[in-house]
């Protein structure tokens, strides 16, 4: 294992919002730690796909990785669109400039691979727009939209979270292993894996933390349940981009 791999491997076992509660010190959890620990065997079976195996493996065929890229792209489309709702709903500055550094990450820094990627395969986001979301992509981008139609802040942070978390936890796992660095798609896998990345979620944990942790135990459960749902809606995702 060369030194970036033993580095990160280090930075994973020590990645505190992702450790599963036998892992952790005997102490009261946060709301969002007893989130992320009951969410993570939805990550596991995310990480376990065919998509994300050969993905890592560097065998994934080019055509179903086109498919991906398609699909996220619609996918992402939308999700920015929760956000502006999320800026829309919001009541003071500092919730509006949390949201808007995330809806830039989305539409400006994690966009960089994903056009690069859409231009190896001759297409653009021009391309896309006339292109139809596959049903298990529609039912997610639907479930986003309803839950951001509310208006409900705490309601919206937990359906969208969960694509930024696993996304971070699933990469990070997959990082690690032998073989990843040689993989033709380490350079996507990395522009997830890396740690600017893990502590923009570590940030937004925090922030979702300081609107949910203190509501009553009634609406916390609901929450609960959104952020589930979302996290199984990205594991039918990953299974809908094998196909």
């Amino acid at each position: 294992m060369g030194e970036t791999e033993k580095r990160r491997d280090r930075n994973f076992q020590k990645d505190e919002i992702y450790k599963r509660e036998e892992e952790k010190e005997k102490v009261e959890m946060s709301f969002m730690e007893e989130i992320v620990r009951k969410n993570i065997p939805i990550w596991d079976a995310c990480a376990k796909t065919p998509f994300i195996r050969e993905l890592q493996a560097g065998v994934l065929p080019a055509e179903k990785f086109r498919r991906y890229m398609i699909q996220d792209s619609i996918y992402l489309k939308n999700y920015a669109r929760v956000y502006g709702k999320a800026i829309y709903h919001s009541t003071n500055l500092k919730d509006i400039q949390v949201y808007y550094s995330i809806l830039s990450m989305v539409t400006e820094e994690e966009s960089l691979v994903r056009l690069s990627y859409l231009k190896k395969f001759g297409l653009t986001d021009a391309d896309i727009e006339d292109m139809e979301a596959l049903p298990e992509n529609q039912r997610y981008i639907d479930f986003l939209m309803e839950v951001a139609e509310g208006g409900d802040i705490p309601g919206i942070l937990m359906a969208v979270l969960p694509c930024m978390l696993s996304y971070s936890y699933i990469f990070r796992k997959i990082a690690v292993l032998p073989g990843t660095a040689d993989s033709e798609y380490s350079d996507f896998i990395e522009d997830y894996a890396e740690d600017a990345y893990f502590e923009s979620c570590r940030g937004w944990c925090e922030f979702a933390e300081e609107k949910c942790g203190n509501l009553p135990e009634e609406e916390k459960v609901k929450l609960s349940d959104i952020f589930e749902r979302a996290s199984l809606l990205e594991l039918s995702f990953w299974e809908m981009a094998y196909l």
